[in-house]
C-alpha cells in the first residue's frame, strides 16, 4: 500500500510539473524578445539619422540595409507562440524587408544618377518609418496589457 501511495504522489507531482512546463514562455517574455530585436532596428535608424555618412554615398545605404537584413534574420528566428505577437512579428518582418529593399533601391538609383527613382524610394522609406511608429505603439500597448 505504501508503494502505491508513493507512485501516485510521484505521478501527481510529475503531472503538475508537466502543466507548468507545457505552458511555455509567458506573454511578457515573448513580448520582451520581440521588443529587444525591434529596439535594435530603432537604434540603427536613429544612429543612421544622426550620422548618415554622406561621404560614403550609396554605400552607407547598402551597409544599413545589410544590418537590417541581420535584424530580420534574428526576428525570424524568434519562437513566438502567442498568436497576436506572431502577427506583430510578421509585420516587423515585412517592415524590415521593405526598408532593406527601399535602402537598396535608393542606393541603386543614386549610383545610376536617377533622381526620380531615388526620390520615389525615399517616399517609400518614409512610409515605412510611419508604419514602424504605429507598429511599435501597438505592440507596446498589447504588451503592457492596456
Amino acid at each position: 500500500m505504501q508503494l502505491l501511495k508513493r507512485i501516485t504522489m510521484i505521478s501527481g507531482t510529475a503531472a503538475i510539473a508537466f502543466v507548468f512546463v507545457g505552458c511555455g514562455e509567458s506573454k511578457v517574455a515573448q513580448c520582451n524578445k520581440i521588443i529587444k530585436v525591434a529596439n535594435q532596428a530603432v537604434t540603427l535608424g536613429q544612429d543612421f539619422g544622426k550620422n548618415p555618412n554622406p561621404q560614403k554615398g550609396s554605400k552607407a545605404l547598402t551597409e544599413v540595409a545589410a544590418k537590417i537584413d541581420t535584424i530580420t534574420t534574428e526576428m525570424k528566428g524568434l519562437e513566438i507562440k502567442d498568436e497576436k505577437l506572431q502577427g506583430y512579428q510578421g509585420r516587423f518582418l515585412s517592415l524590415y524587408d521593405n526598408t532593406s529593399k527601399g535602402l537598396k533601391d535608393t542606393a541603386t538609383a543614386i549610383d545610376k544618377k536617377n533622381l526620380k527613382g531615388a526620390n520615389a524610394a525615399l517616399v517609400n522609406l518614409r512610409k515605412n518609418g510611419s508604419e514602424e511608429t504605429k507598429l511599435v505603439n501597438e505592440i507596446n500597448t498589447y504588451c503592457s496589457g492596456k
